[in-house]
């Protein structure tokens, strides 16, 4: 009780005061000079990332969705370049979003292209991990102790 009476008489001071609004200054800038750089940049995002499985060598199972933009406005494809597999296509767009179950035993790479081109624009990778080795040695279905 003695300490939360010390606590409520503590003031802030003057240095304290005097470093909110430069540092909130600093803070804004910086977003908004990151924000502006990304506006002019090709962006392919997925969520979430990694897929996890059990043990390796098994498949891991996972909803994900990829998120891309580009500045101009064109057609575009998402293709899994592991797969060789065009996912999802779009016709005269800037930007676009796409959602599909994930299930892979290895880590696969997708890459965003423009319509019938083989030139990739941007990529992302969905890393596959485990969280148990496999287990080299044959498991016995009895024991003697």
């Amino acid at each position: 009780m003695h300490t939360l009476f010390l606590i409520k008489k503590i003031k802030p001071t003057w240095l304290a005061r005097s470093l909110v609004l430069p540092l909130s200054i600093v803070m804004h800038s910086s977003v908004y000079a990151s924000s502006t750089d990304s506006i002019n940049t090709v962006q392919l995002e997925v969520t979430p990332k990694p897929c996890v499985a059990l043990r390796k060598g098994q498949k891991c199972y996972l909803e994900v969705t990829f998120n891309w933009r580009h500045p101009k406005v064109s057609n575009y494809c998402l293709v899994n370049s592991t797969t060789s597999k065009t996912m999802k296509c779009w016709q005269q767009q800037a930007k676009g979003e796409f959602s599909f179950d994930f299930q892979s035993k290895l880590s696969n790479n997708f890459v965003l292209r423009k319509q019938e081109s083989s030139i990739d624009i941007a990529r992302a990778t969905i890393p596959v991990a485990w969280v148990y080795k496999s287990s080299k040695r044959a498991k016995s279905t009895w024991r003697l102790f």
